[in-house]
């Protein structure tokens, strides 16, 4: 690496440094004002850091956005557990595996993450700050239930797709 790409990369380390200090800084003023979690909390939890908050006056609104990505990516996943139909291959075996506090598990899961989505949807409709507000504070106080169960689920996903299930005389491969 030659002195002007070190000096490239120093520079671009640095405006990365600076714009996470200043999203910091104006997260903290959300923060106080609407009694938001710890910045890492959530960061940790909804990537928040990858906001760029210098191109938003709505930086609420573009929190809880983050947010609701993750809620649709784990709603799409329950969808498949639910509905399998064109689900992949592996995914059957799984679902075969569960047991049915999995399947309770899945169908509260989907139904809490439901109401999040339906949220959004109004939220969507009509810009209001209090209730951006309302809705990222209340998810991020869920999180941490709805986290737990998810990791719950993951285990039980990992020890399913772990486990050598007899082969069905139906398959392709007999």
């Amino acid at each position: 690496m030659d002195e002007s790409e070190k000096q490239e990369n120093k520079a671009k380390k640095e405006k990365t440094e600076g714009s996470l200090r200043k999203l910091k800084q104006e997260y903290e003023l959300l923060k106080v004002k609407y009694n938001f979690p710890e910045f890492k909390y959530m960061n940790d939890n909804f990537e928040i850091e990858n906001i760029d908050s210098s191109e938003t006056e709505l930086f609420i609104k573009q929190i809880r956005k983050h947010m609701t990505e993750k809620i649709f990516y784990i709603l799409r996943t329950l969808e498949t557990f639910i509905n399998p139909q064109n689900a992949p291959l592996f995914i059957f075996n799984i679902i075969k595996l569960f047991s049915e506090a999995d399947k309770e598990s899945i169908q509260e899961l989907y139904k809490k993450l439901g109401k999040y989505e339906i949220e959004a949807f109004g939220l969507e409709a009509v810009y209001d700050e209090k209730k951006e507000a309302e809705f990222v504070r209340k998810l991020a106080e869920d999180w941490k239930e709805i986290s737990s169960d998810l990791n719950k689920l993951y285990v039980s996903m990992k020890a399913n797709h772990d486990k050598d299930g007899k082969k069905s005389s139906k398959s392709y491969f007999g």
